[in-house]
């Protein structure tokens, strides 16, 4: 049985499922361009994660037209980062927006995969999240995204309560580090740097890696880095780090294995 991948790419005898909003954007269709293992294939299918029935549509999709009949590993990537400023001038629906995306989103595609992911023999659940979801270090981090945070918060939450609910699956979140995104590097200079320190390359290697090393007595349901650091004592570069999600155009060029 080959190996089957949400959202991230792999090598040789691996399907890839790869969601975006738009499959039609420009960015979607490079997805399809980009090289493929042997015996492996990409499968693109839209996805909005603010939207109640997305994951579910989504997911009927693999299931009734591409034949997938279990998923191996979940990569929950796409995420938002779009309120800058303190608490007192963040509005509700500054919060509401990003639970949405940041919280909701991961539960919807969790509940929807759940069935795929209990028919392979060692799935794996992984959640994109940030060093500012840790309380722990909230008075060392000077971010002005409150909203972000508290989604992911909520977020690191809901993966450790899938992990100890269901004794079949390796679930863990993840903080990839202050990445060269967009998002990223915008932050970066917010906050006095030239640019973010961590590439996409050395991010989605080390997240690919630490998914690939987790067992259930091990990280599963612990907060770690990419690099396999307890996020809870990570360095923090300039007394800040601030991690927005990884493009999903960029992670399928790089293997699991």
């Amino acid at each position: 049985m080959s190996r089957v991948i949400l959202v991230t790419g792999a090598n040789r005898d691996t399907t890839v499922i790869g969601t975006a909003r738009d499959v039609s954007s420009a960015n979607a269709k490079d997805l399809n361009e980009l090289p493929k293992g042997e015996g492996s294939r990409l499968i693109v299918v839209p996805l909005s994660s603010d939207s109640p029935q997305g994951a579910i549509e989504a997911v009927s999709e693999i299931q009734t037209q591409h034949s997938v009949g279990h998923i191996d590993i979940v990569i929950a990537n796409a995420g938002i980062c779009n309120h800058y400023g303190p608490v007192v001038e963040m509005t509700e629906s500054d919060v509401l927006s990003h639970f949405e995306v940041n919280t909701l989103g991961p539960l919807r595609l969790f509940r929807a995969v759940a069935p795929l992911l209990q028919k392979a023999s060692i799935p794996k659940f992984a959640y994109v999240s940030t060093l500012l979801a840790s309380i722990h270090e909230i008075e060392q981090i000077p971010s002005l995204t409150a909203a972000y945070g508290m989604s992911k918060v909520a977020g690191n939450y809901l993966i450790k309560k899938i992990d100890a609910e269901n004794q079949y699956l390796i679930a863990l979140p993840i903080d990839p580090g202050m990445v060269q995104t967009d998002m990223g590097s915008r932050a970066a200079q917010a906050n006095g740097l030239e640019k973010a320190p961590v590439t996409v390359q050395d991010t989605v290697l080390g997240i690919t890696n630490q998914i690939e090393a987790a067992t259930k007595s091990t990280t599963s349901g612990q907060f770690v880095n990419y690099n396999g650091e307890r996020a809870g004592f990570v360095h923090i570069l300039h007394g800040m780090i601030l991690l927005l999600p990884i493009p999903c155009r960029l992670l399928p060029r790089f293997p699991l294995v």
